[in-house]
């Protein structure tokens, strides 16, 4: 069996897809793990079954990522890494989302990946080495309006990859996350406007504006997809993985980046401060 085993959730389209696809090009064993694979995702299950496996796995099911890892060590007798893509948007103004609405954005953006995560860490730490890799988001770094709840999501996947990092490095498990600008994928066409149509019009002109301005800049600034798949692959193949990668435009990886590491300085002296460096990996 050639290079990593890798396990790459919400592998239907988009990111999640484009790495998969990069993956196997490099001659790594990937399993794309997909949800619904004899319904909606039927033709994309048979468009992937060609150069790697698919698994049925639906993130916001325990029970599902249980079986998925199972049948990858049943079948690749390892498990080298994973990439926890799965993922949506719930875009507009706050007051406009019911709780169970926020809920169902948490449940895949980050339940999504602890309980994948969870199903596989015991087979990476019994090997003593593994990777968990988390598709973020520059939004995970700044929350701009009508997105409040995609970002807080992506700001909370950042913290679990962070404590993930610390809690597993005596294991000789590394987590890193690769915080994504917008680019042109069907996520966009896959979001979730808020149900309660009364309160999304009170902000309705503000939202439309906002939504145009977004739509706008991704068309000027176009940008390839395929950035994302290939910083995957390159930190995957990679001795030396950063805790946190940006990918986009320059004109906004540099101020991410700038925030990026006055954060991870600030977090180093908040350490020392709390007497907690020991158990933190920089």
């Amino acid at each position: 069996m050639s290079g990593f085993v890798v396990l790459v959730t919400g592998a239907s389209s988009g990111f999640g897809r484009l790495t998969a696809e990069a993956l196997a090009r490099r001659g790594h064993t990937v399993f794309a793990g997909l949800r619904d694979v004899a319904g909606r995702n039927a033709q994309a299950a048979a468009e992937l079954s060609g150069s790697m496996r698919v698994v049925e796995l639906d993130v916001t099911d325990q029970a599902s990522a249980d079986r998925a890892v199972s049948e990858i060590m049943a079948a690749a007798g390892r498990l080298d890494v994973v990439v926890n893509n799965a993922g949506g948007i719930f875009p507009g103004p706050l007051e406009a989302f019911t709780a169970e609405e926020a809920q169902r954005q948490f449940d895949v953006n980050v339940l999504g990946a602890l309980r994948v995560n969870r199903a596989a860490l015991p087979h990476l730490r019994a090997r003593g080495r593994g990777l968990l890799l988390q598709i973020g988001s520059i939004a995970g770094l700044v929350t701009t309006p009508f997105t409040g709840l995609y970002a807080a999501s992506k700001s909370a996947l950042e913290s679990l990859t962070e404590a993930w990092r610390h809690e597993l490095a005596p294991f000789g498990v590394e987590s890193v996350i690769v915080d994504a600008a917008s680019y042109p994928t069907n996520i966009g066409h896959n979001a979730a406007l808020p149900a309660d149509a009364e309160r999304l019009g009170v902000y309705g002109e503000a939202f439309g504006g906002f939504t145009n301005a977004i739509v706008q800049r991704s068309t000027e600034a176009g940008g390839d997809p395929r950035e994302v798949a290939d910083a995957v692959v390159k930190l995957i193949e990679s001795d030396n993985r950063p805790a946190r990668t940006v990918v986009g435009p320059a004109g906004q990886v540099e101020p991410a980046l700038t925030l990026s590491r006055a954060s991870a300085e600030a977090a180093e002296r908040m350490g020392a401060a709390m007497g907690v460096a020991a158990f933190m990996t920089h």
